[in-house]
């Protein structure tokens, strides 16, 4: 008996922590992203729209998408803030390893094309198939 009631509460417990846990540190998070929107900032909304906010209202705001287009949008449907573009210079530093990774792969699609090209030509001559 006491078995039983060991084990329902360490699945008490392991339900918890698996699953009403994050999901309120979810819900905080997404709390404290409605409070730090500010007119300027720039987001991506739920439906894949990036702009950035022209006003603030309580349970709605104005976004800009493009000059002089504003749409209103309910504050629920914005999924992130957006870094800004000076954030963004810092990660270039890191694409810099890729672009040698990148000279490497035209080397590949250059021998894949002369490949193809080959290919094009046998099938062009007759290459096997009968007409």
């Amino acid at each position: 008996m006491q078995t039983y009631l060991l084990l329902l509460i360490a699945m008490g417990a392991l339900f918890y922590f698996l699953i009403f846990r994050p999901q309120q540190k979810a819900k905080q998070a997404k709390a404290e992203l409605m409070r730090a929107l500010q007119v300027g900032s720039e987001i991506l909304t739920i439906g894949g729209i990036y702009g950035t906010v022209a006003g603030l209202r309580e349970d709605d705001l104005d976004l800009e998408i493009a000059d002089g287009v504003v749409l209103r949008i309910d504050r629920r449907s914005v999924s992130t803030v957006v870094q800004s573009t000076d954030d963004q210079d810092d990660d270039d530093d890191l694409d810099d390893d890729d672009d040698q990774d990148d000279d490497d792969d035209q080397d590949f699609d250059a021998e894949e094309s002369d490949d193809a090209a080959d290919a094009t030509a046998e099938s062009s001559d007759g290459g096997g198939r009968p007409a």
